[in-house]
């Protein structure tokens, strides 16, 4: 019984930090369009992006959680969230970098807001990926 109440509530607690850190980095760094309500108006383009967002960090709090280190409750928890917040700032600069260096005559921000689907998957991916490279560290 103890492993079904303490899956339920990594599976809460992992489904609350990608809602939390998702509306961090909206209101922080995603300035150009709000989250909620280009989902309301149909916006593929934001919900793919913030989902693949998402997936990044629920591969994180994964990674955490496999992770021979983790020697308690405590200590799980204060990594999950360092690595996730930390992870998704990192993949925020890639964005960045992509957005203003690598794609110079694409203002990926601006794409989203409008709805493009490939800006949506293409910076979505950029976090996914940055969590991939995260969960590879976490886990050697």
């Amino acid at each position: 019984m103890n492993t079904v109440v303490d899956t339920a509530l990594w599976l809460l607690g992992g489904a609350l930090l990608s809602v939390i850190i998702a509306r961090t980095y909206d209101f922080v760094f995603f300035r150009k369009f709000d989250l909620q309500e280009a989902i309301v108006k149909g916006n593929l383009s934001a919900s793919i992006f913030f989902g693949l967002m998402a997936l990044g960090v629920s591969l994180i709090v994964f990674a955490v959680l496999m992770s021979p280190s983790a020697s308690n409750v405590i200590e799980d928890v204060v990594l999950t969230i360092l690595w996730s917040f930390g992870t998704t700032f990192i993949a925020t600069i890639v964005f960045y970098i992509c957005d203003r260096i690598l794609l110079p005559k694409v203002k990926l921000e601006e794409e989203i807001k409008r709805g493009n689907v490939a800006a949506g998957v293409f910076s979505g991916l950029i976090y996914l990926l940055v969590s991939i490279i995260a969960v590879s560290i976490i886990l050697t």
